[in-house]
């Protein structure tokens, strides 16, 4: 593989206006129910979190000693959802990806565990109006039950624990009865149709047992903590599963479509192996063929992934330890660290456990991760008095030609299944209302830009792809900072929370998403020609 790429490359539109005409000039159109979104969770944006009397999550414990950026009021979701939805419709939009916050629908104002509050019926009805207010302006709600977050009473390595997997079930059952019963009584709508049962497991479990950058308790981490914390999540999709679509079919309704998100990573032990393991029943593999199964998709998929570009050279360092952790993930993983996901997965009656792939593409390379933080970087922890020295969102490394082949890597052995890429995007840093340039210089429209004709391209080449939901909308609290900036629209939060009609650089980001929208839509090779190579 070549490496003689220069440090820190401009990013630029890597195709020409002759590429897309060539690509749009045969018979290739995108499907007419081809989903276009973006994506918000409900922690990041709704607000009214882990303060006084308040919902508590957890991470209650990191905001009160000052260890992140409390949360607080977020962009105010919660009561200003009307704005967001108004704003994605002028877009163009015809899909809305938010979250139903377990904390708010079971609250509890204390940490203490022991003890389950109710659920609060005033939030599920708050929740259908969110929910009628996306369908009404003509909008498919993709509704995330578990993104990163769960109720403090719950304890922070709620996830190491089996047990505690009734739990889950029984809230996902309140969501998917008694919302869908106010969605139908209250305003006269269809039950929901797009769940994700747990937001990119593998990135939790290994940004909480293995690179800490989510909280946890004092169990100790390490890669089979990790691997345990996700076979119980991926138990809990496949009873989740399971039983979103025993309430439909006993209701009646129309048959839902339901699956988890995954976050790309180079590593097939920490990406694609969940996928493949839940496909295996489908694809006719028993118990005792897996290890031979998984040794095979794993040699397809890095083939696969192999094919990737190089677009950045970091430092010999960071090359071995992105080896050191390949070997080490391949020597220490062990099948028998997801024994709860595969008694869950076998024990089910039904064979599916994923109607449709969904996948979140950003900077799927470890070796990208291994930068040391700026002077400035330093200072500004110092004046904060935050301890936030790991790599940071606005260095992630842009390769959307890498996507292409992620994208055809999650097919691999599930061609039949849909694919949506339901997370894509890039982030500025803003410090207390300073834009500081990305070290690629990169603009937004020209990612947009760039991300969705690979996506294109990947459709037209018989990848099953059936949406794109750029990440996020407005800018929101990303994981303990505001710091980080991906959405199409800023959010000046100087003097309280006030929207902007451009992004955090100054790009009008929403109407280049909007004419990209709306020129694929039309399959006219020059007008998507004209939109592809335009500078907004």
């Amino acid at each position: 593989m070549a490496r003689k790429v220069k440090t820190f490359p401009e990013f630029k539109r890597h195709f020409t206006r002759e590429d897309v005409i060539r690509l749009f000039s045969s018979e290739f159109r995108i499907p007419e129910n081809f989903l276009f979104g973006v994506a918000n969770s409900g922690f990041q944006t709704e607000g009214g979190y882990n303060m006084p009397a308040c919902p508590l999550n957890n991470w209650w414990k990191w905001e009160q000693k000052g260890k992140v950026e409390p949360s607080g009021e977020g962009i105010r979701f919660w009561e200003e959802y009307e704005k967001d939805v108004e704003v994605a419709k002028r877009i163009g939009l015809n899909a809305f990806r938010f979250g139903i916050e377990w904390a708010r629908l079971q609250p509890s104002t204390s940490p203490r565990q022991g003890v389950t509050p109710p659920f609060d019926a005033n939030a599920i009805e708050h929740y259908s109006d969110i929910l009628a207010s996306v369908m009404n302006s003509g909008m498919e709600p993709v509704v995330t039950l578990h993104h990163f977050t769960h109720p403090a009473w719950l304890g922070l390595d709620f996830w190491l624990d089996s047990n505690n997997l009734p739990l889950f079930i029984k809230y996902v059952e309140k969501v998917a009865l008694e919302l869908n019963t106010s969605l139908l009584e209250k305003h006269s709508l269809s039950p929901i149709r797009y769940y994700t049962t747990l937001n990119e497991p593998n990135a939790l479990a290994t940004g909480t047992y293995l690179i800490g950058t989510m909280p946890r308790g004092r169990k100790l981490p390490g890669i089979h903590a990790c691997g345990k914390a996700w076979s119980n999540m991926l138990a809990a999709h496949c009873l989740a599963y399971d039983r979103i679509h025993e309430i439909y079919e006993s209701e009646g309704w129309e048959e839902p479509r339901v699956t988890f998100n995954t976050a790309q990573l180079s590593i097939y032990w920490l990406d694609k192996f969940a996928i493949d393991l839940l496909c295996a029943k489908i694809n006719g593999i028993g118990k005792r063929e897996l290890r031979e199964y998984l040794r095979g998709c794993k040699d397809a998929w890095d083939s696969e992934i192999s094919k990737c570009p190089v677009v950045w050279n970091p430092p010999k360092v960071a090359w071995t330890l992105e080896r050191i952790l390949s070997s080490l993930t391949n020597r220490l993983w062990r099948l028998e660290d997801f024994e709860t996901a595969v008694d869950a997965l076998f024990n089910s009656f039904r064979t599916e456990k994923l109607d449709w792939i969904a996948v979140d593409f950003y900077d799927p390379f470890s070796r990208h991760m291994v930068l040391l933080p700026s002077l400035q970087d330093i200072r500004e922890n110092i004046i904060d008095r935050r301890l936030s020295f790991h790599y940071q969102l606005w260095n992630q490394v842009l390769n959307p030609r890498a996507l292409y082949h992620f994208l055809k890597g999650a097919c691999l052995g599930n061609s039949n299944i849909p694919i949506v890429i339901l997370e894509s995007g890039m982030a500025y840093k803003v410090y207390r209302g300073r834009v500081d340039p990305r070290r690629d210089i990169a603009r937004r429209d020209h990612f947009l830009q760039s991300y969705i004709f690979e996506a294109m391209r990947a459709l037209s080449d018989g990848i099953p792809l059936s949406g794109y939901f750029y990440w996020t909308l407005f800018d929101n609290y990303e994981w303990g900072s505001y710091e980080p900036c991906f959405g199409l629209y800023g959010v000046d939060r100087t003097s309280g929370v006030q929207r902007k009609d451009r992004d955090a650089w100054g790009i009008d980001a929403g109407k280049a998403y909007a004419d990209i929208i709306k020129a694929l839509r039309s399959g006219d090779a020059q007008l998507i020609a004209d939109t592809l190579t335009r500078d907004y």
